[in-house]
């Protein structure tokens, strides 16, 4: 009888639950109390100790002593969820070398759900595409259009979302957005004009200078809490100067690409953007 009173005490003072948190720690502990925003608890072999509270938020779940489990959904506008992580980030879009211009980004979180972004696009720093026209001879000549163009936008973020459905990997740069956008930029490029007076072609240089305001829709991922990729297309209203000549041999017609983005049909007009920005996150 004695025997059967020592270890019934034993086990009950030694029993216990766990907590399981979001960042895949354990903590045994006997709960004392759970509250609006925290869990109170004690060490299981320190009954007589400090109570010790956590934030409901942090837990992911709680599995008592008699087996049975409690789990908890994270508020995700709670900047607690965040703490630590980086916000900033430092983007390339690396499809731009490949259409003529190099774009560089700079972003970032100023809380859940929202983050700005400023972007730099220097034209000339890529590809140069040739236009060819015929004069007796079939002649080639590189655009080598050099320039400049700035963007800022401000995003409106869903919520951080999750990869592979685990809450702990989720970043608060993290899910998809819509971007109000304006461009700004100018830029010089080679052109083909056929002068009626002289009946020839000539390569002149034109100067364009453009604007837009657009909606950019976009999803970007963060993974390992350094890198991030960032997938993105826009439609909206563009204007410039860049528009067709009758005496233009070689021209972009009624729409004008503009390397920031593309201008369709007559100026003023519909304008559209896309890309693939690669990132890594900064302090």
């Amino acid at each position: 009888m004695c025997l059967f009173v020592v270890i019934l005490f034993t086990t009950t003072s030694y029993s216990q639950d766990v907590i399981f948190k979001r960042n895949g720690s354990q903590v045994k502990a006997k709960i004392i109390e759970i509250g609006t925003s925290e869990i109170k608890y004690k060490i299981p072999d320190n009954p007589d100790g400090p109570v010790y509270a956590i934030d409901k938020n942090s837990i992911n779940k709680i599995v008592y002593q008699n087996g049975r489990e409690e789990t908890y959904v994270p508020d995700l506008k709670d900047m607690e969820n965040y703490s630590g992580q980086l916000n900033k980030a430092i983007k390339i879009d690396f499809l731009s070398p490949l259409l003529g211009f190099t774009q560089v980004s700079f972003e970032k979180s100023i809380g859940v759900g929202k983050s700005y972004e400023i972007s730099l696009g220097i034209i000339g720093l890529g590809k140069s595409d040739q236009l060819q026209y015929y004069d007796m001879t079939t002649y080639n000549v590189k655009k080598k259009q050099v320039g400049l163009f700035a963007s800022a936008g401000y995003k409106f973020n869903k919520l951080p979302d999750f990869i592979f459905g685990r809450t702990r990997f989720t970043h608060i740069m993290q899910g998809g957005y819509v971007k109000p956008i304006f461009y700004l930029g100018n830029y010089g490029e080679n052109k083909v004009v056929y002068k009626s007076a002289t009946q020839s072609y000539n390569v002149e240089k034109q100067n364009v200078t453009f604007g837009a305001l657009q909606i950019e829709f976009g999803k970007q991922w963060v993974f390992g809490e350094k890198f991030l990729l960032d997938i993105y297309w826009g439609l909206g209203y563009g204007a410039d100067n860049k528009n067709r000549t009758d005496n233009q041999y070689y021209s972009d017609g009624n729409t004008a690409y503009n390397y920031g983005n593309a201008r369709l049909g007559k100026s003023p007009g519909f304008s559209t953007t896309f890309g693939l920005k690669a990132g890594l996150l900064i302090k």
